[in-house]
């Protein structure tokens, strides 16, 4: 049996412009990602600006723009670091 392993074939990993296509594809993906948070943090604003006048609905929004802010700035900052 320990004949059989001198006839494995190595793994080959992704070749670096393989390499550099993925990094790119993942930029992209973050770019689009972040336009799309961006939309949906202005359907929010112009839902609060309905003034709904239901206190539970403004916490609930301004709850949701804050955590969408936050995974902006997290997107944002794995960009960079791409």
């Amino acid at each position: 049996m320990a004949e059989l392993a001198l006839f494995r074939i190595p793994r080959v990993g992704p070749t670096a412009e393989q390499r550099k296509r993925e990094a790119q594809q993942h930029r992209r993906n973050l770019r689009i990602a972040i336009r799309q948070l961006e939309r949906a943090e202005l359907y929010l604003v112009a839902l609060y600006s309905l003034n709904l006048e239901d206190r539970e609905a403004e916490v609930s929004v301004d709850d949701l723009v804050g955590r969408l802010r936050s995974l902006q700035r997290y997107l944002l900052q794995v960009k960079l670091t791409v």
